[in-house]
């Protein structure tokens, strides 16, 4: 990889340049915004929108969109634990600690808007997508955190998700819808474990599993097995005026923030140190949240007759 650092030397001048040419407060602020768009509590009130409100389809690939593209770039982080640009000369704006090649925000910003204007397939939503994957890309390089090479290694990492999942789902959605229910689960079960299993240690802490790993095959897991509630005996439906589906949507986030933030602080208060069992309890969580959008919300929601 000794050509990727020179090519990462060779960009710093431009960064620096960036910086200084065009920093203030205002452009800033709008860098962040971007930036905060490729963020897990972005998406955490996104795909729940999507999926409860508009399309269970485009949703649940969202997620997948999601989950892979940030598994992928994480996996290649780890891989690599190529550093960061240095500060000085480049100004961090912007606070990360894990390693830089590829950008994460870069990755699912393409994993998940890409996936979304394949399957939407209008041209408005093409630009739109492709506004906010460039931008929020190039927003981690004014703000000091990623080098061009970075960013364009996320986006590439994020369209091999897509073109990965639009492949698998052509061939093996049919086909998987008619497993039995032990068989999804199992299989569901299995797939977030191999995740977990496969994903590189930690360089610096040396820590197996990599929480990071955990918490996206957590999240996959719950998805999934609500999804096989959904297919197999839920059955709900995004259909409905839109004041009803604004009431779905409020009191799902409801629900969502409770089962995000309830096991957070039950962890701070037990004072758990021994890390096999904070990784237990951070599997447990990120399952939980993931089955509350796909499961849990649907079911609350016909029953409280906002879907039928």
């Amino acid at each position: 990889m000794e050509w990727l650092y020179h090519l990462n030397e060779m960009s710093i001048p431009f960064m620096v340049w960036l910086q200084q040419t065009y920093k203030s407060e205002a452009l800033t602020a709008v860098m962040r915004f971007f930036s905060f768009l490729g963020t897990e509590y972005f998406f955490l009130v996104a795909m729940p929108l999507i999926y409860w409100t508009i399309s269970k389809r485009w949703g649940t690939m969202m997620a997948l969109g999601l989950v892979f593209s940030s598994y992928v770039a994480g996996f290649i982080k780890w891989t690599f634990n190529i550093p960061r640009p240095p500060s000085p000369p480049v100004e961090r704006l912007w606070t990360e600690t894990s390693p830089g090649f590829v950008s994460g925000h870069a990755a699912t910003a393409m994993g998940v808007w890409g996936t979304l204007a394949a399957l939407v397939r209008r041209r408005w939503f093409w630009l739109v997508a492709s506004l906010l994957i460039f931008f929020i890309g190039f927003s981690r390089i004014y703000l000091g955190v990623h080098y061009p090479s970075d960013v364009m290694g996320g986006w590439l990492a994020g369209l091999l998700v897509v073109m990965g999942l639009l492949w698998m789902a052509s061939r093996w959605e049919s086909t998987v819808r008619t497993w039995s229910t032990p068989a999804l689960l199992s299989a569901s079960l299995l797939l977030s474990m191999s995740l977990i299993a496969m994903f590189p240690v930690d360089p610096e802490q040396k820590m197996w599993p990599a929480a990071n790993a955990v918490q996206l095959g957590a999240l996959l897991f719950g998805m999934l097995a609500g999804l096989v509630w959904d297919v197999k005996s839920l059955h709900f439906c995004v259909d409905g005026p839109w004041r009803q589906r604004l009431f779905r949507l409020i009191l799902g986030l409801i629900m969502l923030v409770v089962f995000y933030l309830g096991p957070k602080l039950l962890l701070r208060f037990l004072s758990i140190d021994a890390y096999g069992w904070l990784q237990l309890m951070r599997f447990l969580r990120y399952a939980l949240v993931g089955f509350v959008v796909t499961g849990l919300a649907p079911w609350g929601f016909r029953k409280m007759a906002l879907s039928r």
